[in-house]
C-alpha cells in the first residue's frame, strides 16, 4: 500500500528531531487485526472489536551517546497523551509503545513481531493513545515544568479519502501476516518530494519493531541538548547530577613553597588567596603554622579526613533556606582551616572568610547568584587547599 502525505496547517511529515535526543524511529498505524469497530448486525446485535488496534506502536530511539530516563516524556496523539514511566533508556537503543486493551486483554506484542521476542523489558503497552488511518499527528516530547513541554520529534499523515480497510481474516491464526502491512520508518536519504510538491511519499517497510534499517547516528548529548539549557536554566532539574556536582573534586594538589628571607623577621606564617583554579592571586601574614606534619604538609589520606571533616549545608541550596550555605568544620580540620575563598563557575570571588582560632562555622547567602555550580577552597595551615562544590538551583 503507497502512502501519501499532504500538508495541512503544520505536517511533520518527515522525522524531525527538533533537537531531538530521543526520536520517533517507527509508526504502525495500518494493522491488520480486526480492522473493523464492531461486529454483528442490527437483530443479533453488534460485538465491540477491543482488538482492533492490536499491533499498532511507536516505535522510539536513543540517539544520544548518554542513557536517558523517561520520566517526564510524554508521547500524544490528537486526543489522547501516554506519559512514560520512570524507565531508562540506553544510548543507543529502541523502545516500543504498544497499544492494549488495559488492564486485561493484553497484546501478545511478541508473537505479532518475531524481532521483540525475548526483548520485553523494551515493550511498553497503553491505551491512553490510538493511531487512526485517515489523519493523525505523533508528537515525542518532555515537560520541564507543568506549563513548559518542549516537543522532540513528530510525524503526522492526512488522507483526503479513508483508505481501504486493510482487514485480514482469522490474522490470530498467522501473526506474521502482519509484516506484509507496511509501516512508516526513518530514512535519512529517502527523496522528499516527488512530482507534486504538494503531495509527500514517506519511507515505508515491512514492520521491524526494536531494529531498523537506517538509525540516527549516535551523537553527543551536550550537544544535543545545549539550546533547551541555554533557553531554559533556570528550570533545569538537577537531581540526577546533584551527588556528582557536589562531590566532584578535581584531582590536584598545590604544593607549599617556602623561602627563608634575608635579614631579621618575625615568626609568623604567609598564607595565600587562590582562585577557582588554584592560582595564587595574594598574600598576607598569618598565624604560624601549627599542627601535625605542617612542616611537610599533609598526605593525601590526611587531606582526605579533613575534607570529610569540613560539612556544606544545605547543598544543594535552594529558595526554600533563602539560598542561605553554612560551611562548618570538626574534628581533624579544626584550627586548620587559615583562609575559606568560594568562586562562581565563572571565576568570581563571591565569598572570602579567614576564620580565627576556635571559630569552626560561617554563614554567607548566594541569593544574588546566578543558579550553578561554585567551588569554596580551604587554604589551610600548610598552605595546601581543600576544594568543595557548592550547587545552588
Amino acid at each position: 500500500m503507497r502512502l501519501k502525505f499532504i500538508f495541512f496547517v503544520v505536517v511533520f511529515a518527515t522525522f524531525n528531531k527538533f533537537s531531538a535526543q530521543i526520536v520517533i524511529t517507527e509508526v504502525y498505524y495500518d494493522t491488520p487485526y480486526n480492522e473493523k469497530l464492531l461486529f454483528g448486525n442490527a437483530n443479533e446485535g453488534f460485538v465491540e472489536a477491543n482488538k482492533h488496534h492490536r499491533g499498532e506502536f511507536v516505535e522510539i530511539y536513543n540517539y544520544s551517546d548518554k542513557d536517558i530516563s523517561l520520566k517526564n516524556w510524554y508521547l500524544k496523539d490528537l486526543l489522547g497523551v501516554f506519559w512514560f514511566p520512570d524507565k531508562l533508556i540506553k544510548s543507543g537503543q529502541f523502545m516500543v509503545v504498544a497499544y492494549s486493551t488495559l488492564p486485561n486483554n493484553t497484546t501478545p506484542f511478541t508473537e505479532y513481531f518475531a524481532t521483540t521476542v525475548g526483548k520485553g523489558d523494551q515493550i511498553m503497552l497503553q491505551n491512553k493513545i490510538i493511531l487512526r488511518n485517515k489523519r493523525e499527528i505523533i508528537t515525542l516530547g518532555y515537560k520541564i515544568q507543568e506549563n513548559i513541554m518542549l516537543k522532540k520529534s513528530s510525524i503526522g499523515w492526512h488522507f483526503p479519502q479513508p483508505e481501504r480497510s486493510n482487514f485480514v481474516r482469522d490474522i490470530w491464526k498467522y501473526p506474521s501476516n502482519f509484516y506484509d502491512t507496511k509501516s512508516i520508518q526513518y530514512h535519512p536519504n529517502y527523496p522528499q518530494y516527488q512530482d507534486n510538491p504538494h503531495l509527500y511519499n514517506n519511507y515505508t517497510d515491512n514492520p521491524n519493531p526494536l531494529d531498523a534499517t537506517y538509525k540516527p547516528a549516535i551523537e553527543n548529548y551536550e550537544n544535543i541538548v545545549k539550546e533547551d539549557y541555554q533557553q531554559y536554566y533556570s528550570f533545569l532539574d538537577w537531581s540526577e547530577n546533584v551527588k556528582e556536582l557536589v562531590e566532584k573534586i578535581c584531582a590536584i594538589s598545590i604544593g607549599k613553597v617556602e623561602q627563608t628571607p634575608a635579614g631579621n623577621y618575625t615568626n609568623i606564617g604567609k598564607c595565600f588567596n587562590y582562585d577557582s583554579v588554584g592560582n595564587e592571586t595574594s598574600a598576607y601574614n598569618c598565624a604560624p603554622n601549627t599542627g601535625t606534619n605542617t612542616a611537610s604538609g599533609y598526605t593525601p589520606d590526611e587531606l582526605s579526613i579533613i575534607s570529610n571533616d569540613i560539612v556544606i549545608f544545605p547543598n544543594p541550596t535552594t529558595a526554600s533556606n533563602q539560598y542561605n550555605v553554612t560551611i562548618s568544620w570538626s574534628g581533624v580540620a579544626l584550627n586548620k582551616i587559615y583562609n575559606l575563598q568560594v568562586y562562581s563557575s565563572a571565576g568570581m570571588s563571591v565569598y572570602n572568610y579567614n576564620p580565627t582560632t576556635g571559630v569552626n562555622t560561617t554563614t554567607f547567602n548566594l541569593q544574588s547568584q546566578l543558579p550553578g555550580t561554585f567551588v569554596a577552597n580551604f587554604v589551610l595551615n600548610t598552605g595546601q587547599v581543600v576544594s568543595k562544590n557548592i550547587l545552588k538551583w
